[in-house]
């Protein structure tokens, strides 16, 4: 046996026991824990429920809905319910094990994306050995387990800033652009890494796909203003309730409101969030091109700047292997190990929540070394000599 078809093996194992823990930790009926949790409630039942007239941003409609919810659908973007409609009109037993498949699809496609830029020489042995050391991670196994939809951002965001077909990266931002946490830093930062067009092109697509979801949606509830009021009502909900300080959140705000038992109003949120995206705009345009280093500078501020929980690390896949895997340091010298082994620290931190185990842990630890991550990254574009302008805009 040849040594490349290790990796190809490990990954198969590692993605085999992945699914068997997943098939024993179902989560419960009712239950906001286990296996496919967030599938269920933020995949297939807002669809069942749209299809059956309920309007799923409606927390209280939506939870009556269906009495296995355990969880409020998130303030997605209107189109992740047009973009789960195929889900949502199969039986959730089919539909799980359809987005357990695209879910493992998605993590190759991923993988094969950055191996291809970082050592495409290693072929798919490389991608399969990423693909592998993604799912063993915290966050992949946390996306695995509980059957969110990061990857899906992930790769959009990757496409949205690299490229060159215009289209193709307007249709990534519009990806990107399902989780609004995601979607809105990812349209402020492409605009700085001069790629405004395409985050222009990414909001006209996000709002026509979109436009038939609101015109359902405000049919149900009346009118526009009340779709409007329900969504607001789900936000005001999220923000005030156990969400806010729960012991998985990693972004900045959340770590400090979990430390000091605090919850912050939205001029603070906003505040900390336009802190960050300005610090973003700042190394992105000193930094001066598209790369590895400009999307571990998106992917940090993103992800310290808004609500985001442990599945949302994968953007740092690229950034991670790229730093550690590249040669020549990618112009960051002595701090590209700095930040790489940070970022790398986060990924498998050994406080959180355990391998292929769903249950609380201690992610405030996860934050701090995402912040000393984002301190090396800033010393170390900052301390490169000279300065480019912004990529050209595609």
């Amino acid at each position: 046996m040849t040594l490349r078809r290790w990796p190809i093996i490990l990954f198969l194992l590692v993605a085999t026991l992945a699914t068997i823990r997943l098939v024993t930790t179902l989560a419960e009926p009712g239950s906001d824990d286990g296996g496919y949790a967030d599938f269920r409630d933020t995949i297939h039942a807002p669809v069942v429920a749209m299809l059956d007239g309920v309007n799923p941003y409606d927390v209280s409609a939506y939870r009556d809905s269906d009495p296995d919810i355990g969880q409020a659908f998130p303030v997605y973007s209107p189109h992740h319910l047009l973009l789960t409609l195929p889900f949502g009109v199969l039986p959730r037993t089919a539909a799980g094990g359809l987005w357990w498949a695209l879910n493992v699809v998605l993590l190759v496609t991923v993988s094969g994306f950055v191996m291809s830029r970082v050592k495409p020489e290693w072929g798919l042995a490389g991608t399969a050995g990423l693909a592998a050391a993604a799912l063993l991670s915290n966050p992949g196994r946390f996306n695995f387990l509980t059957g969110q939809a990061t990857l899906p951002l992930v790769l959009g965001t990757y496409v949205a800033f690299t490229s060159p077909n215009r289209w193709l990266a307007g249709a990534g931002t519009a990806l990107a652009l399902i989780k609004p946490q995601v979607g809105i830093p990812v349209l402020i930062l492409l605009a700085a890494a001069g790629r405004w067009r395409v985050a222009l092109d990414g909001a006209w697509m996000a709002a026509a796909a979109s436009a038939p979801i609101v015109l359902a949606l405000s049919i149900m509830e009346g009118s526009p203003g009340q779709l409007i009021s329900a969504v607001r009502d789900n936000l005001d909900t999220s923000l005030s309730g156990d969400e806010a300080t729960s012991s998985f959140r990693i972004d900045l705000l959340g770590v400090i409101g979990r430390e000091t038992d605090r919850q912050f109003g939205t001029l603070v949120t906003a505040l900390v969030f336009l802190a960050l995206i300005a610090l973003g705009i700042w190394l992105l345009r000193r930094w001066g091109r598209v790369d590895a280093v400009a999307l571990a500078v998106v992917s940090l501020t993103t992800l310290l700047g808004l609500f985001h929980l442990p599945y949302d690390e994968l953007l740092l896949i690229w950034p991670i292997a790229a730093l550690i895997l590249a040669g020549g340091g990618l112009g960051l010298g002595g701090w590209r190990w700095w930040a790489a082994g940070w970022m790398l620290a986060a990924a498998f931190n050994p406080l959180t929540v355990r391998f292929l185990r769903i249950g609380r842990g201690l992610d405030t630890i996860t934050s701090l070394f995402l912040i000393l991550a984002l301190v090396g990254l800033t010393v170390g574009i900052v301390s490169r000599t000279g300065r480019t302008t912004p990529a050209a805009s595609a």
